[in-house]
């Protein structure tokens, strides 16, 4: 349950848990899109480099393996999400060092599955997506490093932006949202205040 505030004031850190939605969200979707495409894109260049080093011969990949490594993946990807009921269970900190993720005990064991699937396929794309996981399962994001904030107010997310990608989402529930924006917006600004050069 999330932790709400006690004056009209809001408090220093806000904290709360919340189940993202996986399959029913567009942000989750794409970011799985992009995982895919990242990983297979890194097989694809790992292998060629490799034949080049080994075999002084440049390998490419048939179309084939991209298809069955994405099929295989989406596969994983709904799976799991239908092994976790569609949901994935999060804990965010909005306080004044910066924004902290931390994903619940459940997630970190899928993640640890995952790998496993992975490796007894010899599926190292999968392996590596799952290993990918596991390095976000907790992390920080100080608000030095935040260049811009994009809310959206109907799926009720907050997307961190640093230079030239989103970092991290802060998914809210209703009784908190307004009370996260304008602390998210108050440390942002003060951020950019403070590294701004003075005269």
């Amino acid at each position: 349950m999330p932790k709400m505030p006690d004056t009209a004031t809001t408090p220093d850190p806000i904290e709360w848990t919340y189940d993202i939605p996986l399959l029913t969200s567009r942000f989750m979707v794409w970011d799985f899109v992009r995982v895919i495409l990242l990983s297979v894109v890194a097989m694809y260049v790992i292998v060629a480099l490799g034949g080049l080093i080994i075999e002084q011969e440049l390998i490419i990949l048939p179309p084939m393996v991209f298809v069955l490594t994405t099929g295989i993946m989406a596969s994983l990807f709904v799976l799991t999400s239908l092994l976790l009921g569609n949901r994935q269970g999060a804990r965010f900190t909005v306080g004044a060092r910066g924004v902290e993720y931390r994903a619940e005990k459940r997630e970190r064991s899928m993640n640890k599955l995952v790998v496993l699937v992975g490796l007894l396929a010899l599926n190292p794309t999968t392996a590596g997506a799952g290993t990918l996981a596991m390095t976000r399962e907790r992390m920080l994001v100080p608000w030095e490093s935040i260049h811009r904030v994009v809310v959206y107010p109907r799926a009720r997310v907050i997307a961190l932006r640093n230079s030239w990608r989103t970092v991290l989402r802060l998914h809210c529930p209703a009784e908190l949202f307004d009370d996260v924006v304008g602390a998210v917006e108050t440390h942002h600004r003060a951020a950019i205040e403070s590294a701004s050069p003075r005269d």
